[in-house]
C-alpha cells in the first residue's frame, strides 16, 4: 500500500508536464484553478493513475476533486477499498 507521500509524489510526477507555468504543487493547489490544467488533462491524468494504481475512480469523485491534496486523500480512499 503507497503512503500519503509516494501518492502526493506521483501525483505532482504526472501533473508536470500539464504545469506549463511550472507553479510550485502543494497539497492545497487547485488543479484547475492553480495549476490551470484543462478538464482534457484532469482525465488523463485520472487514467494515467488509474492505470498506475489498478483502482478505477468514479466519476463523481473526479467531479468533487479540487485540489491536489483531495486528490491524494481521494486515491488513498479507493487503494484501501
Amino acid at each position: 500500500m503507497p503512503t500519503d507521500q509516494q501518492i502526493f509524489d506521483k501525483i505532482c510526477e504526472l501533473l508536470k508536464p500539464y504545469n506549463v507555468k511550472n507553479k510550485p504543487i502543494l497539497r492545497t493547489s487547485g488543479i484547475m484553478s492553480d495549476l490551470e490544467v484543462d478538464s482534457t488533462a484532469v482525465f488523463d491524468l485520472i487514467m494515467e493513475l488509474e492505470d498506475h494504481y489498478d483502482i478505477s475512480v468514479p466519476m463523481e469523485v473526479i467531479s468533487d476533486v479540487k485540489t491536489v491534496g483531495e486528490l491524494v486523500n481521494a486515491i488513498q480512499d479507493l487503494l484501501q477499498q
